[in-house]
C-alpha cells in the first residue's frame, strides 16, 4: 500500500499531470538530500536520524549503498551479501559487488573473492579471479583462460601481470605466440607494446620487431630497407604494414610501391585483398581521380560493404550516373534499400532519362521524415510529411510501469532530486531491460519530467518514432530565440545543432572535452566570449545552458561568415573544423550540396550534416507553420580556393 501511494505521489508531481499541485514527495526528497550530504560530510548521527525516516522512500537503497561503500574497509561479508540479496536486480548491487571484489582482491582474500565473483566482470577482475584460482602447477584450462586474456593488441591492467608471469613460464608460451601478439599490437597501432613483447624474443627477432616499428613510423623509409628484399612470411607482413601506413597519407605512392612488389613476393590472397582495398579506400576518401580505377582493382572477395559504398560515392562525386547506377545495383540488398541509396538510385535514373521510374521511387521516399526523404519531396515539389503521432500513454500506463519496473521509479526520482549522473546510470542499467511498449511509456514519463535527453534516447529504442513532441522538444526556447536574434541566425538551425550535438543533455561531456548543449570545446568557448566582450568562461560556465547557447551560437555565426553564408559548409565545419572542410571542397567546379554531403569522407561528419539539416527542417515546422524547403538551405558548394591546403 505504501508503494502505491509513492507512485501516486510521483504522478501528482509530474508537470503535465497536475500543474500547480504540491509535490507529495518533496519533504522526503529534501530529507534524502540532507542525509546524502550528511553522509558525505561524515555527520553520521544526523545521517542515521534522517535515514531512519526514509526506509519507504524509493531512493533509500542509495543511502544504504553509499553508506556501505564509505565504510567498505570495515564492512563484513554478511552486510554486503545482505544488500546484494535484497537489491539483486539493480544497478546498485552491480556497483557494490564490484567495489567489494576490488577490496577483497587488494587484501588477497581469494576465497572470499571467489564467493562474491559473478561474471561478467571487467578484465582487471577477470585477472584477479585467475590469481584466486591459481594452483601450482597451473592446469591447462587455467592457462587457456590466461592466454585468452593476454592475446590482445592492447596493454592489460597491472593486476594481470602475475597471471601473465605464470603464463610466460609455462610451455604454452612460445615465440610463435609472442609474434602473434606483436602482430595484433602493430595492427592496433601500439608499437610500444610490440617493443615490450620483443624483449622476450631473441636478438635477431628483436631487430625484426624494430623494423616493423619503423614501418609504422616511417613507412617509405622501411620500404627501402635491404632486409625486406628477401621474400619471407615476416617480410611480407612488414611490407604490408608499411604500405597500409603509407596509404594513409599518400595513396598514390602506396599504389606504386604495391605494383612494384606484389608480383615479387608470395603475398597470400587475404594480404593482397587487404592492401588493394586499403589503398583504394584511402584514395576514395581523398577524392583522388584514380580512386575509381583503384576500387575496380579490388578482387571480388574483397568487395565488402565499404568498397561497394565508396565505389558509389566516388561515382556520385564525379557525376558519373551510369557508374553510380551500376554500383548501387551491385550492393547487397539490405544496403541498396536504405533511404540514402534509394534516393541516389532514383536521381541516377532521372539523370539517365528514366523519368517515370525515378518519380515513382522519389514519391515512395518522400513519405519519410529524414534527410533523403525531404530531398526527394523537394525534387517532386511536394510538401514534407512530418507525420506527428503522439505516444498513447495515460496516467494509468505510467503508474503500471512504475509499479512493474522499480528502476524507472528510481531513475525518475533521482532526476527530480538533482542527482543527474546517478539517474543516468540507473537509466543505462534499465533501458535494455524494457519491452518496446514500456520504452514508449517511460519516454513519456521522462518527457513530463523535462528529462529530455533521456526521453529522446528512450523513444529512439522503441518502435514508435513519430512523436515529435518527445523527439524534438522546444526546450530553452527563449534562450534560443535571443541567441538567434543576436547573431542573426535561424533559430531552427540552432535547435538542429543542439539536437544533433547533445540531444539537450546540458551536462554532456565528450571524450574530446566538448561541453554542454552545443558541445563547445573550452578554447572555442573562450574565443567566442572574448569576441563578445564577455568574461573568460571556465568549464562550469560552459555547462550552463545560457552561456553555452550564447557562445555556441556565436561560434556558429563565425563558421557561417567564414564560409560565405553557406549553411552546409558551416554545419560541417562546426563538427569537423574549418580546415578539414576546406580540404573536402571540390577541386575545380562547384558541386551540388547533396552530392557534396554524401561524399564527405568522414562518416561521422556526413551523418552529422544530414542529421542537423533534417532536424533543422523538423524544428522549422515546429516553430513556424511555413517550412523552408531543405534545398533552399543547401546552396551549391564552391570549388576550393587556390591557397587552401
Amino acid at each position: 500500500m505504501e508503494r502505491f501511494f509513492l507512485l501516486l505521489a510521483l504522478l501528482a508531481a509530474l508537470p503535465s499531470v497536475a500543474v500547480g499541485t504540491a509535490d507529495p514527495l518533496a519533504a522526503e526528497r529534501t530529507q534524502f538530500l540532507e542525509a546524502w550530504r550528511a553522509l558525505e560530510q561524515g555527520r553520521l548521527s544526523r545521517y542515521r536520524q534522517l535515514a531512519s525516516r526514509l526506509k519507504d522512500y524509493p531512493l533509500y537503497p542509495y543511502l544504504e549503498e553509499k553508506r556501505l561503500r564509505r565504510r567498505l574497509s570495515r564492512a563484513s561479508d554478511e552486510e554486503i551479501l545482505s544488500f546484494l540479496e535484497r537489491h539483486a536486480d539493480s544497478v546498485l548491487a552491480e556497483r557494490l559487488r564490484r567495489s567489494w571484489l576490488y577490496r577483497l582482491a587488494r587484501k588477497r582474500a581469494w576465497k572470499r573473492f571467489l564467493a562474491f565473483y559473478q561474471p561478467p566482470q571487467p578484465v582487471e577482475l577477470q585477472c584477479y579471479r585467475l590469481r584466486a584460482t591459481l594452483e601450482r602447477p597451473p592446469g591447462e584450462e587455467w592457462l587457456t583462460e590466461a592466454r585468452a586474456l593476454w592475446l590482445t593488441g592492447r596493454s592489460r591492467p597491472d593486476a594481470c601481470d602475475p597471471v601473465f608471469e605464470v603464463l610466460y613460464a609455462s610451455p604454452m608460451m612460445t615465440p610463435a605466440l609472442i609474434w602473434q601478439r606483436i602482430e595484433l599490437a602493430m595492427a592496433a597501432g601500439k608499437p610500444s607494446l610490440a617493443r615490450y613483447l620483443g624483449k622476450k624474443l631473441s636478438a635477431e627477432d628483436r631487430r625484426w620487431v624494430e623494423l616493423w616499428r619503423l614501418a609504422h613510423r616511417r613507412p617509405a623509409t622501411a620500404l627501402r630497407r635491404p632486409e625486406l628484399r628477401r621474400d619471407s612470411p615476416l617480410a611480407r607482413k612488414i611490407l604490408a604494414h608499411a604500405i597500409h601506413r603509407l596509404a594513409r597519407n599518400d595513396p598514390r605512392t602506396a599504389q606504386r610501391h604495391w605494383q612494384d612488389i606484389r608480383d615479387r613476393y608470395h603475398f597470400d590472397d587475404e594480404q593482397r585483398i587487404r592492401i588493394q582495398r586499403d589503398i583504394a579506400l584511402r584514395a576514395a576518401w581523398r577524392h583522388l581521380p584514380e580512386a575509381a580505377a583503384y576500387l575496380a582493382e579490388v578482387p571480388p572477395a574483397g568487395r565488402d560493404g565499404r568498397v561497394h559504398e565508396w565505389t558509389a560515392r566516388t561515382a556520385l562525386r564525379a557525376g558519373d550516373w551510369q557508374a553510380l547506377r551500376e554500383a548501387i545495383e551491385a550492393f547487397p540488398p539490405a544496403m541498396r534499400e536504405t533511404p540514402e541509396w534509394r534516393y541516389w538510385f532514383a536521381v541516377a535514373l532521372q539523370r539517365l532519362g528514366e523519368t517515370e521510374a525515378a518519380r515513382e521511387r522519389l514519391a515512395e521516399l518522400a513519405r519519410l521524415r529524414n534527410f533523403h526523404g525531404f530531398l526527394a519531396a523537394d525534387r517532386l515539389g511536394r510538401p514534407y510529411r512530418m507525420g506527428h503521432r503522439p505516444v498513447p500513454a495515460s496516467d494509468a500506463d505510467i503508474d503500471a510501469l512504475l509499479e512493474r519496473r522499480p528502476a524507472v521509479l528510481r531513475a525518475a526520482e533521482l532526476y527530480r532530486a538533482g542527482l543527474v549522473r546517478e539517474a543516468r546510470r540507473e537509466w543505462y542499467w534499465l533501458v535494455d531491460r524494457l519491452e518496446p511498449r514500456e520504452l514508449e511509456v517511460a519516454a513519456v514519463l521522462f518527457h513530463r519530467l523535462h528529462w529530455h535527453d533521456r526521453a529522446i534516447a528512450t523513444i529512439a529504442r522503441s518502435q514508435h518514432l513519430d512523436d515529435l513532441d518527445l523527439r524534438f522538444p522546444l526546450v530553452y526556447a527563449e534562450r534560443v530565440r535571443e541567441a538567434a536574434r543576436q547573431q542573426h541566425l535561424d533559430p531552427a538551425w540552432i535547435y538542429g545543432i543542439m539536437r544533433q550535438e547533445s540531444a539537450f543533455m546540458a551536462d554532456a561531456r565528450s571524450a574530446a572535452g566538448a561541453l554542454g548543449l552545443m558541445q563547445l570545446m573550452p578554447a572555442t568557448g573562450r574565443t567566442s566570449a572574448r569576441l563578445l566582450g564577455l568574461r573568460r568562461p571556465n568549464s562550469r560556465t560552459l555547462l550552463q545552458p545560457d552561456a553555452n547557447i550564447r557562445l555556441g551560437s556565436a561560434y556558429l555565426k563565425r563558421m557561417l561568415e567564414r564560409f560565405s553564408d553557406n549553411l552546409v559548409l558551416a554545419t560541417a565545419a562546426y563538427n569537423a573544423g574549418p580546415v578539414r572542410v576546406r580540404r573536402w571542397l571540390p577541386e575545380e567546379r562547384p558541386l551540388p550540396a547533396d552530392r557534396w554531403i554524401d561524399s564527405i569522407p568522414y562518416g561521422e561528419t556526413r551523418g552529422y550534416v544530414r542529421g542537423v539539416l533534417a532536424f533543422t527542417t523538423v524544428y522549422d515546422s515546429r516553430l513556424d507553420d511555413r517550412v523552408l524547403p531543405l534545398v533552399r538551405r543547401m546552396p551549391e558548394i564552391p570549388p576550393r580556393p587556390a591557397d587552401a591546403s
